[in-house]
């Protein structure tokens, strides 16, 4: 059992970075885990198997190619409000939100933009067809335009813009297929969030807020 008294007083100062001492102790001192070290390994199990699946639902099954009987009764110009392509393009707009804010994500901190040791292998060994985020934010650009209906409301309209994504040479850039970045792991997180938060989404600073609580972690 882990004396958290003496662990704040140790902690005071500061943590080293190596071993990954900085942070356990802060996965301990927000409560992640808990005191009794019998108890982590389940707890960190349950915990990987739960954002496995959040994966494979917000993800992997959406970035499948659909098989040809869907792909007739849905397409890119179904306007029904169950059509499963105008919730991508509705998430297309959320997403490329997110890799805005987090390519500039603590730009003062090279930690971001290095790679991750624990790349998402869920994602990573996928079989060909398989849409990733950085595919779908590569080959897709939206844009908004406003238009008028007849009866003189405000309206949006998504079209798909498939020229390549450019961006500033300051913001972060995707390291080769087969590896991730840190920024790209924050960025997975924000929007497996949206997703499961539909009513809330993204909001523009959120990226800022879960920055650091990832850099404590990793």
């Amino acid at each position: 059992m882990i004396d958290i008294k003496k662990l704040k007083a140790l902690a005071f100062n500061g943590c080293p970075d190596e071993n990954g001492i900085r942070s356990l102790t802060w996965k301990i001192l927000l409560s992640y885990l808990m005191l009794d070290r019998t108890k982590w390994a389940l707890h960190l199990s349950k915990q990987r198997e739960l954002y496995r699946g959040y994966i494979r639902e917000t993800i992997i099954k959406p970035g499948l190619t659909p098989s040809s009987e869907s792909a007739v009764v849905d397409h890119p110009l179904n306007s029904a409000p169950d059509s499963s392509w105008a919730a991508y393009f509705k998430e297309n707009e959320v997403l490329l939100q997110i890799d805005k804010d987090v390519r500039r994500l603590c730009p003062d901190l090279s930690f971001f933009q290095r790679e991750t040791d624990y790349p998402c292998s869920e994602i990573l060994n996928q079989e060909a067809g398989f849409e990733s985020l950085r595919k779908r934010i590569e080959s897709t650009s939206l844009k908004v335009e406003n238009r008028v209906n007849s009866r003189l409301d405000l309206q949006y309209q998504k079209k798909a813009n498939h020229s390549k994504t450019t961006y500033d040479m300051n913001e972060y850039q995707w390291l080769p297929d087969g590896h991730e970045a840190h920024w790209e792991v924050v960025e997975r997180i924000l929007f497996i969030f949206s997703k499961l938060n539909s009513g809330q989404s993204y909001v523009q600073g959120m990226n800022e807020i879960i920055g650091p609580i990832y850099y404590t972690f990793a």
